[in-house]
């Protein structure tokens, strides 16, 4: 009895340790790795969409045009990436990247490596896409209007 006791507290600490680095491994894997090619697309969607309303972008000194941004602008572009992010993965694994702090962080080192990406603007479509910017973007700042006031 003694012999089974004693095997048993040699045995238990291995088994719990083993237990506790599968969960500790399974805890730092993302729950949703998105693929390069998606972050591929969703890059050159959004700087198109970027680019067809603030040209700018294009040129040098970019960076100083999103510092100038407001909050509602900041919010429209949120918007259509997270439209576009959900057409692109399907509803059920945007979620799950978007609530999975490692997969939204594994998103956006793929998305800060990758993101040099030229526009190719089609004219056509950006001035379609144009009304639904602006419809977009007025909705944001009377959302935000009325949450000041």
């Amino acid at each position: 009895m003694l012999k089974k006791l004693s095997a048993i507290f040699l045995l238990l600490p291995s088994a719990v340790l083993a237990n506790n680095l599968q969960n500790i491994t399974a805890s730092t894997e993302p729950k949703y790795k998105i693929s390069e090619i998606d972050v591929r697309i969703l890059i050159r969607q959004l700087n198109n969409i970027e680019q067809c309303i603030y040209p700018e972008l294009a040129k040098p000194g970019y960076q100083q045009i999103y510092a100038n941004w407001n909050l509602a602008e900041n919010l429209t572009m949120q918007y259509f990436e997270y439209q576009l992010l959900k057409e692109l993965l399907g509803e059920e694994n945007q979620k799950l990247m978007q609530n999975d702090t490692l997969s939204t962080e594994y998103f956006h080192l793929l998305h800060s490596r990758l993101n040099h990406q030229k526009a190719n603007v089609d004219p056509e479509k950006c001035d379609t896409f144009k009304p639904r910017y602006k419809e977009i973007y007025k909705s944001m700042e009377n959302a935000l209007t009325k949450k000041n006031q």
